[in-house]
């Protein structure tokens, strides 16, 4: 993992990574400042802390044109709380990943995460979904 964070507790037993992904694929090239915002879960019913976010390409982008595209998480629609916007990459292949970088937030239990997508309009190749891995708090 790319991010070497200390956290305030170590993680044994039962506190594993728990893995949580966008539903469905965004469209890189759904249209210049076109937003889709999705909730990746309605909370989780304990503190955690986001380890590592990246996002997972389904079809690869063109060699051009893709960073036009971001993407961010927050607790709120729209929201940049947990994970900064981060602009996607071009000549990336399937299953080829961009890193976010998580905010060293802790997410209290119960609280939303959502993900918002930024398009862009010039014809872009290219698929992708948002991936995070949740250390829950003990």
């Amino acid at each position: 993992m790319k991010n070497q964070t200390k956290y305030p507790h170590i993680g044994r037993g039962n506190q594993r990574l728990i893995r949580i992904r966008s539903l469905t694929p965004y469209n890189i090239d759904n249209g210049a400042g076109t937003t889709i915002d999705e909730p990746l879960t309605g909370g989780l019913p304990f503190d955690a802390f986001i380890v590592s976010a990246r996002a997972v390409y389904t079809e690869a982008t063109d060699t051009t044109g893709a960073a036009s595209a971001n993407w961010k998480v927050g607790i709120a629609a729209a929201g940049a709380t947990l994970v900064a916007a981060t602009a996607l990459e071009a000549a990336k292949a399937i299953g080829a990943y961009t890193e976010g970088t998580p905010l060293e937030v802790l997410i209290p239990a119960n609280t939303p995460i959502f993900v918002r997508h930024t398009g862009v309009a010039t014809t872009e190749v290219g698929q992708y979904y948002v991936e995070l891995l949740i250390l829950p708090k003990p």
